[in-house]
């Protein structure tokens, strides 16, 4: 084989100008980078460059074997050393947090292959991406497909600490349990060992990490909407290198990001022969061996193509357990474009499908072509003249173009294509099984190319491809429809399922409705859904619809809502229903309609509110306890910094309580208890708060009294003389004895009132408790059945 090889390069060597074997390198040595004269000083005044960089990410930068750096972003600062004549040094030894860390404080100029995000972005500049790639989702493979980040909720999923995937699945998927890895291979087997759910990274850098640390039985599990873009960034007080980066940047070649790309990643990019070589191995034996070279091409040829349909029958036959297994759509389809390019490296491929009335192309799957081109095809009608794609999906038959600058196909869209560096289409439409086009598949090329035969044949097996992978999900789609309509529509469940149109007009209920309310379906379809409410119900549906419209006004589109109504029934009962609803929507986004479920919470409901009334009412008297007493003078506090007005706060001990209690009993007590509580209601107004504190001891909040503290005093003197008076009248409580005979008692009980008048100035409740405390003791000190004001 290297005979014939030399044989080759000899050739190739006598029939190729010397020219075209340059070194790609020299071509950037002459670009011009127009610096200005503030970026040209700032370079001789800084001829080291310190950069900062990830030593565990390949095949973007890391540190070989040997300890030193090598990879996409090396090769990429190399190139700009020879453009700018300055030379980078490495920081060596620093984790990627430190060197992040490093570049905010300023002690590093460049971070390369680092992501942009909202929060780096507070610290640093960002150069345009060298590398964009997809953010992909990877698993061990012995469950189903996950398809998209959501289907992570309340999964273990390992990231790199510090890398932008932390960042942004805890913003956007704080459900997910994730688990932080120091890098790549960490990451990667902890997924293959059982010990995380799945890993979300860099496509690029997992496919080199299983590729070449043997992690093959792991597989690609889905795609996140998240796009790992690679940049250089600079601390923000570096304007002057952002801009000279940026300049050095754009000034390198395609051609010099093919040869690195193809170094680290793969790619097969032709490059050019070095003459010397040429001369070395070519010119002795080429002669000598022309016919054995010739014989050997033969059997070369033989084998390789045995090689390609293998390949072939391996990549159709990986297709189709992609579609068995039921990966989406959109993934195998970028495996079926995937596959041609990685068999036929000059191709470019495409696939477009229609819209459901099959006259506009709707989705374009093309991973290799630019994101301007794929864009302007989406939402294009089909004709003929609308390049080979429209032309071919409009005339049912396949579309050979071997030259778009001179196509009339291609006149209208001729110079798009150009921009994209296409030259050339040919494209197949992709049938239904009842003869109806689904789409297109096209193969590119980057010059005007004949199809041979073979290559006619690879479009129509691969649009074939295609075709079964489409009907499948769309069967498959259709299934899971049906079954989610039956599942909603559904009998034997006790939660009511309904239907609205937009206005809220009942289109669709269940028959559980009859047993939640006694209607039928027939007496409520059509009816407005405020029929069915209270119209406490009504105003809480209101406030829900104005809180949407609002929402939707600021481009917020809302989701499911979850709320509780009061439901009348039949037969006039009141019910409690909680409510789980979600709009419907057009493919323009906008509300046709709702639906959602229903469920009766009554018993849940009084269970709440009992659970209320025990925790911030006294079970005997029913007034407000402690608890609710220290809410209720917290909001005084907050409402006297508003207003300024004082307040005060009454504390009241019962004088002649304790002998009731050992003469007849606490439950005689209990009663006599009652009857203060009603008579203190009697005495102040409803914003006023009366409280139980404890025993036979009562605290009243008399909010919003005067501004001045004079007026205030006499407010609260009056209301204390008031409460005061009430309580020293008799009290007639009925003793019922063991032989069914009732005895009326007649108890005299006076009440002891330490008063504290305060302003907003106050702070500290326990303090005025205390304050209130104190002074009713000095009433009772004072011979019970008095007032006390604290500090006067």
């Amino acid at each position: 084989m290297k005979l014939f090889l030399a044989y080759l390069l000899c050739t190739l060597f006598l029939l190729t100008p010397a020219s075209l074997f340059a070194d790609i390198t020299a071509k950037s040595r002459k670009i011009n980078l127009q610096l200005t004269e503030q970026e040209k000083t700032w370079l001789i005044e800084h001829p080291t460059i310190r950069v900062g960089m990830d030593f565990e990410y390949a095949p973007y930068e890391w540190h070989n074997k040997n300890g030193n750096y090598v990879g996409m972003a090396v090769d990429y600062l190399r190139l700009v050393e020879q453009k700018l004549g300055v030379h980078f040094e490495i920081v060596k030894g620093k984790s990627w947090d430190e060197v992040i860390e490093m570049g905010k404080q300023g002690e590093i100029d460049v971070l390369t292959s680092i992501v942009q995000t909202p929060e780096r972005l507070k610290y640093f500049l960002f150069s345009e991406p060298y590398r964009d790639t997809q953010t992909m989702i990877v698993d061990n493979a012995e469950g189903e497909f996950i398809g998209q980040l959501s289907h992570l909720v309340g999964k273990r999923v390992a990231v790199e600490k510090g890398y932008f995937t932390q960042e942004v699945l805890e913003k956007n998927y704080p459900q997910i349990k994730l688990i932080l890895v120091k890098s790549i291979i960490e990451a990667l087997t902890f997924v293959r060992d059982g010990k995380a759910d799945a890993y979300v990274g860099d496509m690029s850098a997992i496919n080199y990490t299983i590729r070449t640390n043997g992690f093959e039985k792991l597989r690609f599990s889905g795609q996140t909407e998240f796009s790992s873009q690679h940049r250089f960034a600079f601390p923000k007080n570096n304007k002057e290198l952002a801009s000279i980066m940026t300049k050095a940047m754009s000034s390198i070649s395609s051609e010099e990001s093919d040869i690195i790309y193809s170094r680290w990643l793969g790619m097969r990019i032709e490059q050019g022969i070095r003459v010397e070589t040429l001369l070395k191995y070519s010119i002795g034996v080429a002669l000598l061996f022309l016919l054995f070279g010739y014989w050997y091409y033969r059997l070369n040829c033989e084998i390789k193509n045995r090689k390609a349909a293998e390949r072939r029958e391996h990549y159709r036959n990986n297709i189709l357990e992609m579609i068995a297994k039921m990966v989406p759509l959109s993934r195998v389809l970028e495996a079926i474009i995937e596959g041609v390019e990685e068999q036929n490296s000059r191709m470019l491929c495409s696939i477009l499908l229609l819209d459901k009335e099959g006259k506009f192309f709707e989705q374009v799957i093309a991973p290799s072509l630019p994101d301007f081109y794929n864009e302007a095809l989406m939402n294009v009608k089909i004709g003929r003249g609308v390049g080979s794609c429209g032309t071919a999906a409009y005339i049912k038959e396949c579309v050979i173009v071997e030259d778009i600058a001179t196509d009339p196909y291609w006149k209208e869209y001729k110079a798009l294509a150009l921009r994209a560096g296409l030259k050339s289409c040919w494209s197949e439409p992709i049938f239904a099984s009842d003869g109806s086009v689904l789409g297109t598949f096209a193969i590119y090329h980057s010059s005007p190319q004949t199809p041979q035969e073979s290559d006619k044949l690879l479009i129509e097996h691969s649009a074939n491809l295609a075709s079964i992978a489409i009907e499948k999900s769309m069967a498959a789609t259709k299934l899971k429809e049906s079954e989610e309509l039956y599942r909603r529509l559904t009998e034997e469940v006790t939660d009511v399922i309904w239907r609205t149109d937009k206005d809220l007009f009942i289109t669709y209920i269940s028959p559980a409705d009859e047993k939640f309310r006694g209607y039928t379906a027939d007496e409520v379809v059509g009816k407005h859904v405020f029929e069915m409410f209270t119209p406490d119900g009504i105003k809480t549906i209101m406030e829900k619809i104005e809180q949407r419209q609002e929402a939707e006004r600021k481009g917020i589109r809302t989701d499911f809502v979850t709320y509780e109504i009061e439901h009348v029934c039949k037969d006039g009962r009141i019910l409690w229903g909680e409510i789980v609803a979600k709009p419907e929507r057009n493919k323009k986004g906008e509300i046709i309609g709702y639906h959602g479920i229903t469920r009766e919470i009554t018993e849940r409901k009084a269970m709440q509110d009992k659970v209320q009334e025990l925790a911030f009412y006294d079970t005997l008297t029913k007034l407000p306890n402690r608890l609710l007493l220290k809410e209720r003078l917290n909001y005084t506090l907050a409402e006297m910094k508003r207003n300024h007005h004082h307040s005060a706060l009454l504390f009241l001990d019962l004088d002649n309580f304790k002998s009731l209690n050992d003469t007849y009993g606490h439950s005689i007590g209990d009663l006599l208890l009652c009857q203060v509580a009603e008579r203190l209601k009697e005495c102040v107004r409803e914003v006023d708060t009366i409280a139980r504190f404890g025993g036979d001891e009562f605290v009243v909040i008399l909010s919003t009294l005067h501004k001045n503290e004079d007026e205030s005093i006499a407010q609260a003197q009056k209301v204390a003389e008031k409460i005061r008076h009430s309580l020293s009248k008799y009290y007639s409580i009925n003793v019922s004895h063991d032989k069914n005979e009732e005895q009326l008692v007649e108890h005299l009980c006076t009440a002891s009132i330490g008063v504290v008048v305060f302003d907003c100035s106050e702070k500290n409740q326990d303090e005025l408790l205390k304050r209130a405390d104190f002074a009713m003791y000095r009433a009772k000190d004072a011979g019970k059945n008095g007032i006390y004001f604290y500090g006067l």
